[in-house]
């Protein structure tokens, strides 16, 4: 397969599968509790029965098991129920061995509509997630992973759990004037950001395409930022100049003909520059204001230049990576895995920064993160890469 079919971007957030939801013992406590129930009511005399551990038996299958399986869970009961009441339960009460054995059996087959129940809502829900995930990665679309000699990586999280997209955002075309990258953060979290997330990558798709430079393009999805919030303040009965919404974003450009990389910074965290030679934390000379505020903001925009040659490598992030903490308060830094990681591509550095915030935050990510990693290599690199494919 051609590199340059295959692409980059969002990875499904859910687990597939329920067991992939359930600890291992559930798929053995509901035999466990029916030796459970043999155990202690066979060798014990008078009138204790066992039959409670059954009747959770049969509870707890038909929370973890498919609906044949609950099925057998429940004859299994039914009979090891009727070894307890003529094995002991008779001969101690029969009259109230006779009534509990009756109310053990109508609970242990109940499990089976509540199965039914169980399986027909999670098909609702799945519904429903595929649904929503179709829609969000609509909004977040995937990238090519290659442009020419250009190889360009993605990896975003949600810090919702509910949701595949959250308040970041990422995108990356390919125009006229080079490779243009954009990542960003609205302001805000969870699925409330996502009207904004899809405005600003919408009309970057589009005016990356038509606008020669980048402070041009900025002042363009400045304008088109604060053209939504005015929308979303109209609609919601606000006053415009009481909304609070903006977009922090960095915007590059790797032409396609140069040896460089342009970046415009307006109120974003640094990037990241790697080579043979260094690492650099590409901080701006002058950060500008977030995308929305640019009224505010009456001097020149200006982008800044980088080499950028072959074996170089260009790390943009958002701060749910930057700010990232462990238990004792302490941010995460990516210094020592990118200087580990850069020379083996795009998409094993941002699987391994991914990690590497994991890791930090004992797996609880409290923000949204977003990575792009490009980098630039020779031609017969490429080559290499569709042999291998």
């Amino acid at each position: 397969m051609s590199p340059y079919r295959t692409t980059t971007g969002l990875t499904t957030h859910a687990p597939q599968s329920e067991s992939d939801l359930l600890p291992t013992w559930t798929r053995f406590a509901p035999f466990a509790l029916v030796a459970l129930a043999l155990a202690v009511d066979l060798p014990t005399p008078g009138p204790f029965s066992g039959d409670v551990f059954l009747i959770l038996s049969s509870m707890l299958a038909a929370c973890v098991y498919s609906q044949r399986a609950v099925v057998g869970v429940a004859l299994l009961n039914s009979v090891a129920g009727l070894l307890l009441l003529f094995w002991s339960h008779l001969s101690s009460g029969p009259g109230h061995a006779v009534i509990d054995y009756a109310a053990m059996l109508v609970l242990a087959w109940a499990s089976v509509p509540l199965c039914r129940l169980r399986q027909t809502l999670r098909q609702r829900l799945q519904g429903a997630r595929r649904v929503a995930e179709s829609a969000q990665r609509a909004v977040l679309p995937p990238v090519r992973a290659w442009w020419g000699n250009t190889w360009i990586a993605v990896r975003y999280e949600a810090a919702s759990a509910a949701a595949a997209v959250g308040g970041d955002l990422y995108a990356a075309e390919h125009t006229p004037f080079g490779v243009r990258l954009l990542i960003g953060d609205v302001r805000g979290k969870g699925l409330n950001s996502l009207p904004g997330v899809a405005a600003l990558v919408g009309s970057f798709r589009e005016a990356a395409h038509h606008t020669p430079t980048l402070p041009e393009l900025a002042r363009h999805l400045d304008a088109a930022v604060a053209r939504h919030v005015r929308e979303i303040a109209v609609v919601s009965g606000e006053e415009p100049s009481q909304s609070e919404q903006f977009t922090t974003a960095a915007i590059a450009q790797i032409p396609a003909d140069g040896r460089e990389v342009r970046l415009i910074n307006r109120g974003h965290c640094p990037a990241f520059l790697v080579s043979e030679e260094s690492l650099q934390v590409w901080e701006p000379e002058d950060p500008g204001l977030p995308l929305g505020l640019g009224e505010l903001d009456t001097g020149p925009w200006a982008d800044e230049v980088r080499p950028f040659g072959p074996g170089h490598l260009l790390l943009l992030c958002t701060d749910g990576l930057l700010e990232a903490r462990d238990v004792e308060g302490r941010f995460y830094t990516p210094d020592e895995d990118l200087c580990q990681v850069w020379r083996h591509g795009p998409p094993a550095v941002v699987e391994r920064l991914a990690r590497a915030a994991h890791v930090h935050t004992d797996g609880v990510l409290t923000d949204d993160l977003a990575l792009v990693a490009v980098t630039r290599v020779e031609q017969d690199q490429v080559s290499e890469a569709s042999r291998r494919r």
